[in-house]
């Protein structure tokens, strides 16, 4: 849910930059850091328009997968030789 909250964030914020309405962006990055601080929310991640989650999401065990936008990794982690699950 924060990552979702913090790439419509940053789209809208986008938009209003794109479309000469600052105050928008302003608006829309500090309700999204509002939000991101509720208790249900709070340790997902870092950042709020440049949110970098901190769990993984396994997008990169999916066949031809990589890293999402926000992921914890900077790369894929490589497989373990000994590991059945990766």
């Amino acid at each position: 849910a924060a990552s979702a909250l913090a790439g419509a964030a940053r789209q809208l914020a986008r938009w209003a930059r794109e479309n000469d309405e600052p105050e928008t962006a302003d608006r829309a990055r500090a309700l999204t850091a509002r939000l991101l601080a509720h208790p249900l929310l709070a340790g997902a991640g870092a950042g709020v328009l440049d949110f970098r989650r901190r769990s993984c999401c396994l997008y990169y065990r999916v066949p031809g997968g990589g890293v999402c936008g926000d992921c914890c990794f900077a790369r894929a982690p490589r497989s373990s030789a000994r590991g059945s699950s990766g």
